[in-house]
């Protein structure tokens, strides 16, 4: 059978579709798995068969492609083909006006593709791929939907015989999740990959992976201001094309504001063709130039471009670029009043309808000034264009990762921008384009615009690109990588809405966000509304949150919008409103036809199209809902459900739901509740100034126009009230004063949709909250502070206090807490010290009675005796509770049940005797002690008599985390027992000649013994040499003794444990144990004394004071401080005081320089520093000046190395004040008062300081400008080595930076320095060899200072020191005349030098 069976044929690439490619080969696989397998075989060539004849009938229906060879791309139409046919992938870069839009797919046809897949042109803007497809399908003359067909958003006119597809680039990127290799499509066209948006960014990069694994997909890229060499690098070296030349040049004519005296000398004009200079890239220039900020409004300009325009042509169609639609409407009414003749004022933005559009694409007779966003700057062509205005500005939105907000602020466009404005002209006949900015202006700006990859929140890429299983962020192939602050700030917005988890993993959370086809917070919101309940009307909200406010408000009717708007207005959510919105209008929707629903629309001004994109993304959000099993239509009348808690349901204005602690759990609550959860950053606390802080210390206010800003009638405010001319941003609508019936004032807790920054931080969309409701929906977001624990009678049981904040925004600031449940060993011991010993405890436990009994008994004893101090102490009682009540025992209710449990003699074992109370009062238990004291700990001692054993002697049990606490003098002395032995070994190991002084050596011992009966400050040698020394008058020193022939049993033994009594060393070597485990103490120390103090992140100087000291763990003194960690500080505690005071002073001097940074900004720009002066320090720092070039500073105003001259001098000069005014020692500032006093001290001494060291920089930079030309000697041979020698003390006085780094003292003696260093070289021409004796003298000092630089040792005080010395005594040898500052001598520096070698 096998012989008899048709071998399997190759796999033909080339004649079936590439939709069924990857099923064909799995087909084929497993058909070579198994060739005897007939079902495998049909269903493999059957398949093959269905897919090759489909293929057939597209090659034979396929459209022949017509060219106008008028166009420039056309006539490389050869070019282009064999490229394609070539090369994967090809960039094309062509003017605007040259064809690339609509002949590319033609040449794709003509090269033989779209015929195993359709041929995919991504447009970036909807209305760009409805307009190109209709015209690419009439030059195809085949109606739309058929061979040419697009698709956008909510509409698709596609069919199976399409061969062109134009769609939005988002459309193709949701479809890479359904189908990851992009199988309908054999060949990809990018245009307009120039505007570099996030999609298309994104899509670049897939693209460049997906064309390795598919050879048989093509790539165009294409777009008239591309960066061709960056794209082709990119794409390995991929061919580039670069069509030239268009229609008709295009004159380009500057319009600048400027007075009406100096207007017409300003206006210049050049042709397109005219070179243009180099532009310098400039990136966040401020926009200063722009005539939108200027007094003489941007519509006057337009009005006075349109005027002259009018005279001289009075019928040709003007183009004008605008930011948004609100400046499209003002130009509109300005345009409409100048009623120029037979001209019609028409606007152009993204969400017009087909029929408004039709009046731009198929004009009518008359002249037209065409009214556009940045809509119409690439892919679209309006009709019979011949002038262009180009404000030169748009709108441009940018993120901000360190306030998590957006900043939607007027910006100057890019080169490349104004080259695709200039290019909507030039088409029919030769245009002109107005830029109302100066040419200088347009040669500053960047040449491309920024890539929005750059400006953008990135949550959304990282969570597709889990989705999608691409990698790590920073591995994928983008062109520009984003920053990494961005990915980190990515990242930490998907950690807060719960999508990923600490090990950056998809959680369940996250994998059904990425289902849902909005933003990753708006998809949070829905799958919080799922989990809560309320999907059906967050399905409503998010649909509206995701399109532009539908609501209007024209500047002629503002009073009827407002009116109108206030039905549907809610006094204490907007949210709610915008249910209340859709419930009406979903009613009209079914009652009424398109007309009359548009004019319902238009009586409430509410956009006809805007309300139908909302209804549209409603059913998409429902589909996508239904796909995942989401039930989101059982939820009727919602608006009513949310209203009854509002109002009571009762039609009263009281507000339950809102007013008290609970609600969470009704409709209201849990809708709140999910909007919460995705948006966990954007809740507000009201101030008494008016406005409101958020998480991480933002402030903002609330929309003018929000219903929630507006104080009720007859309220007098206790905020500023919001005027009706009040700045905000642009887009939204208030709602009439009649929506703040119902509400007492401005809410003390908010809600916002939205924080954008236009100057001002706004909060849009606002909805009244309970913080309950944010610590219910944000556990894992929440930072808990537990302080203030003590004993409570009545409860029974330890309670503390705990403060609960959202980063920062503290929501309750002391809520009550069962302490034991948090902390129990804590705990535990409050219960003890605060309620067992004292008595305050109502337990059933008998134990605790009969011990008060039997204490009282002991006390009486103490009184018979007269004498204090017998009865054992309150400390000794707690311990004794400690060590046999068991370790969960912290409340009465535990205490009465393991009680309960105990055995008669374990219950027994709790109860105290006269004896327990009343130690012996015998010797032995004072000369050999049980415990060693350290601080309120007592350290467990063990005695052995064994000699040669590890153990003879003392053994101190010694936890690690108070290793470090142990002092080594105090060790030294043993017990008092050991004393008198040790004390007798000591002075037996004096030197012959000292030890015959103290013979009998055990007498003076025993002396020694009854003079100091207990351990002193200092060290057992000290104390004994003291003493022998009065004892005799010979005079005895500590080192003297041979501590190394002491027996081992007459030093401590240190057994070293951690926590769990795990045993980690035992030595009798302190210093050893510290040098080997000491970080690890550290460590240990600071976790349990610092558990409640210790910080990160602190950028301001912390509240509660902090101590010197503290009681650490078990007692032993803990040393706060801040530790400086160069951006930040944070505040952690030392064992050791001087370690703690270094750090304290660094940390306070870090603070200090972060909150004087906006000061040191101030004072560098007002450094009035010439030309000359930065000039000649540009020289001695190695840099050239670069006028003209925006600075480049630091955070903390140090400088840049590409900064130019004048900006490094101030940078110098300010830098080096900070650093004298904070030239101190700040370890003693404890508390914000102090560090205020400081801060606001060295505030006013720092522009002082920076003028007094620029009068000495001009001196001295004069005095070395003067010096170094005298230094260029034709000196030979051995006389070079003077030379060399000035030339090296020049560079060691002025090296780059020295006016910073140089403390003051030091520098104000420069002048006299240089003067000597030039008398020098003076002197040196006429008589060298007297010179090089003299330099041969301080050789060594040179040397030794050289040397310590290269060891990293010259910062140290002591090598400071001889360094300004080694100048004096320079002064004082080769210029004696000019004095020294104080006594030198070269004797005096080899002391100097001795002491530190």
């Amino acid at each position: 059978m096998n012989s008899r069976q048709t071998p399997i044929a190759d796999f033909p690439e080339d004649a079936v579709l590439s939709r069924d490619r990857g099923r064909l080969l799995r087909l084929l696989a497993t058909l070579r798995k198994a060739p005897d397998s007939g079902t495998a075989r049909v269903a493999y060539e059957r398949a093959l068969a269905e897919s090759s004849a489909a293929r057939a009938r597209r090659d034979a229906q396929a459209p022949a492609p017509v060219f106008d060879d008028s166009l420039p791309v056309a006539r490389e139409a050869e070019t282009l083909v064999a490229l394609i046919r070539k090369h994967p992938v090809v960039v094309v870069a062509g003017e605007t006006g040259s064809g690339k839009t609509t002949q590319l797919p033609k040449l794709c046809l003509a090269a033989g593709r779209g015929r195993a897949g359709m041929i995919g042109c991504t447009q970036p803007r909807r209305i760009a791929a409805r307009a190109v497809a209709r015209r690419v399908a009439e030059e195809l003359r085949t109606p739309l939907g058929a061979a040419v067909g697009y698709q956008v958003r909510f509409t698709e006119n596609v069919g199976d015989g399409t061969y062109i597809k134009f769609m939005t680039d988002g459309i193709l990127l949701a479809e890479i999740q359904s189908d990851r290799w992009l199988s309908k499509y054999d060949t990809i066209i990018v245009d307009e990959a120039h505007e570099r948006s996030l999609n298309i960014d994104f899509l670049l990069g897939y693209l460049k992976q997906l064309v390795r694994k598919r050879p048989d997909l093509k790539l165009v890229i294409t777009s008239a201001t591309i960066d061709t060499g960056r794209f082709a690098r990119h794409f390995d070296d991929a061919p580039v094309l670069s069509v030239e030349g268009r229609g008709f040049p295009v004159e380009v004519r500057y319009r600048p504001y400027d007075d009406d005296s100096s207007a017409a000398d300003s206006r210049r004009h050049e042709s397109s063709k005219a070179g243009k200079s180099a532009p310098r890239s400039i990136q966040g220039r401020a926009y200063s130039a722009s005539p939108m900020e200027r007094d003489r409004p941007l519509v006057e300009l337009i009005v006075a471009a349109a005027d002259e325009i009018t005279r001289e042509d009075p019928q040709g169609d003007v183009l004008v670029f605008l930011p948004g639609e609100r400046e499209i409407r003002d130009a509109h009414a300005a345009l409409n009043r100048r009623q120029y003749r037979s001209t019609e004022v028409i606007p152009l933005y993204a969400r017009l309808s087909v029929r408004d559009q039709d009046k731009v694409f198929n004009p009518g007779p008359g002249r037209r000034i065409v009214l556009a966003t940045n809509v119409a700057e690439t892919s679209l062509t309006v009709p019979r264009i011949r002038y262009v205005i180009d404000p030169g500005a748009a709108r441009v939105k940018r993120y901000s990762p360190r306030g998590k907000l957006d900043r939607l602020h007027i910006e100057p466009i890019s080169q490349a921008s104004a080259d695709q404005r200039k290019g909507r002209c030039g088409r029919i006949a030769a245009g002109i384009c107005y830029r109302l900015y100066s040419e200088d202006d347009f040669n500053t700006r960047p040449r491309y615009t920024d890539p929005e990859i750059l400006r953008a929140s990135l949550a959304g890429v990282i969570l597709r690109m889990l989705t999608l299983g691409l990698g790590r962020v920073e591995d994928f192939p983008f062109i520009d990588p984003p920053d990494p602050r961005a990915i980190a700030d990515g990242w930490q917005t998907l950690a807060e809405l719960g999508a990923v988890d600490e090990q950056r993993k998809l959680t369940a959370i996250g994998r059904q966000m990425s289902r849902l086809p909005v933003d990753v917070k708006l998809a949070r919101m829905l799958v919080a509304a799922q989990g809560h309940g309320c999907l059906a009307e967050m399905t409503v909200i998010t649909a509206f949150l995701g399109i532009q406010d539908p609501r209007e408000r024209p500047a002629d009717a503002r009073e009827k919008a407002d009116n109108a708007h206030a039905g549907f207005a809610d006094p204490n959510s907007e949210f709610v409103g915008i249910l209340k919105l859709w419930d009406a209008y979903r009613t009209a929707h079914e009652d009424l036809t398109q007309s009359k629903l548009r004019d319902w629309c238009e009586r409430r001004f509410l956009g006809f199209l805007r309300m139908r994109e909302w209804r549209e993304l409603h059913r998409q959000l429902l589909l996508a809902c239904e796909e995942m099993g989401w039930n989101a239509t059982n939820a009727p009348n919602a608006p009513e459900r949310c209203q009854s808690h509002f109002s009571g349901g009762d039609g009263s204005k009281k507000t339950p739901g809102v007013g008290r602690k609970s609600g969470s759990d009704t409709v209201l609550g849990l809708l709140h509740r999910a909007l919460i959860a995705g948006l966990p950053t954007q809740v507000g606390h009201r101030t008494e100034k008016g406005f409101y802080e958020a998480p991480r210390q933002r402030k903002f206010q609330l929309f003018p126009g929000s219903s929630l800003a507006k104080l009720p009638p007859g309220r007098s405010p206790s905020a500023p009230k919001a005027t009706e001319g009040r700045e905000g941003p642009p887009g939204r609508s208030p709602s009439a004063p009649k929506a703040t019936e119902g509400r007492e004032g401005p809410p003390a807790w908010v809600l916002v949709a939205t924080l954008i920054d236009t100057q001002k931080v706004w909060g849009m969309m606002a909805a009244r909250i309970e913080p309950d409701w944010v610590i219910a929906e944000l556990p894992h977001l929440l930072a808990r502070k537990h302080f203030d624990p003590h004993w409570s009678r009545a409860q029974g049981r330890v309670i503390g206090s705990e403060q609960i904040s959202l980063f920062g925004l503290v929501l309750a600031p002391k809520k009550p807490v069962h302490y034991g449940g948090l902390y129990p060993a804590e705990a535990r011991e409050i219960f003890v010290r605060q309620g067992l010993v004292p008595g305050e405890v109502d337990t059933r436990s008998p134990f605790l009675k009969r011990n008060l009994v039997t204490l009282e008994k002991a006390r009486e004893e103490e009184a018979k005796l007269r004498r204090a101090g017998l009865v054992a102490d309150e400390d000794w009682q707690a311990r004794w509770y400690l060590d046999r009540l068991p370790a969960d025992t912290n409340s009465v209710a535990a205490l009465d049940s393991g009680y309960a449990q105990l055995a008669p003699g374990q219950r027994k074992a709790l109860e105290w005797s006269l004896a327990d109370l009343l130690p012996g009062e015998g010797s032995e238990a004072e000369r050999f002690p049980k415990y060693f004291p350290l601080g309120d700990t007592r350290l467990a001692l063990h005695y052995r008599f064994e000699p040669g054993h590890a153990e003879d002697g003392v053994t101190l049990d010694v936890p690690l985390h108070l290793l470090k606490a142990l002092d080594a003098p105090r060790l030294g002395w043993l017990v008092p027992g050991l004393v008198e032995e040790k004390a007798t070994a000591l002075i037996r190991s004096l030197p012959k000649p000292l030890r015959r002084n103290y013979v009998p050596a055990p007498d003076f011992a025993r002396a020694f013994a009854e003079a100091c009966p207990r351990a002193e400050a200092d060290s057992l040698p000290g104390t004994l040499a003291r003493f022998l020394t009065r004892a005799t008058g010979a005079p005895v020193a500590a080192l003297d003794f041979d501590e190394s022939a002491l027996e081992p049993h007459l030093r401590m033994n240190l057994r070293l444990a951690e926590r769990d009594g795990k045993l980690l060393a035992m030595s009798r070597d302190l210093a050893a144990l510290k040098s080997r485990y000491g970080e690890d103490a550290e460590r240990a120390f600071a976790e349990r004394a610092g558990e409640r103090l210790a910080r990160t992140g602190l950028t301001q100087f912390p509240d509660p004071p902090l101590p010197v000291q503290m009681a650490g763990a078990a007692g032993v003194p803990a040393y706060p401080a801040l530790v400086d960690q160069q951006d930040t500080v944070a505040l952690s505690v030392f064992a050791d005081p001087d370690e703690a005071a270094r750090e304290h002073d660094r940390g306070v001097r870090r603070l200090a320089t972060l909150a004087l940074a906006d000061k040191l900004r101030q004072v560098r720009r007002q450094l009035p520093v010439t030309p000359k002066l930065a000039l000649l320090y540009a020289a001695i720092e190695g840099f050239t000046q670069a006028s003209g070039q925006a600075p480049s500073m630091d955070g903390q105003g140090a400088r840049v190395q590409d900064a130019p001259a004048h900006e490094h001098l101030r940078a110098d000069l300010a830098q080096a004040a900070m650093n004298a005014v904070l030239a101190d020692s700040y370890a003693g500032i404890r508390d914000a008062a102090s560090f205020q006093r400081l801060r606001d001290a060295a505030g006013t001494r720092l522009f002082a300081e920076a003028m007094a060291r620029l009068q000495l920089a001009e001196a001295i930079l004069g005095q070395v400008a003067e010096l170094r030309p005298r230094l260029e000697s034709p000196l030979l041979g051995w006389a070079s080595g003077n030379l060399d020698d000035l030339k090296a003390q020049l560079s060691g006085l002025v090296p780059p930076g020295f006016l910073r780094t140089t403390p003051a003292e030091s520098l104000a003696e420069y002048p006299r320095y240089l003067q000597a260093l030039s008398l020098r070289a003076e002197r040196a021409l006429r008589d060298p060899v007297r010179d090089q004796a003299r330099m041969l003298e301080l050789k060594p000092f040179s040397d030794a200072l050289a040397a310590a630089r290269r060891d990293g040792r010259s910062a140290l005080p002591a090598w400071q020191s001889l360094r300004w010395d080694l100048e004096e005594l320079r002064v004082s040898v080769f210029a004696q005349e000019l004095g020294t500052r104080r006594q030198v001598s070269a004797k005096r520096l080899a002391r100097q030098l001795e002491a530190l070698t």
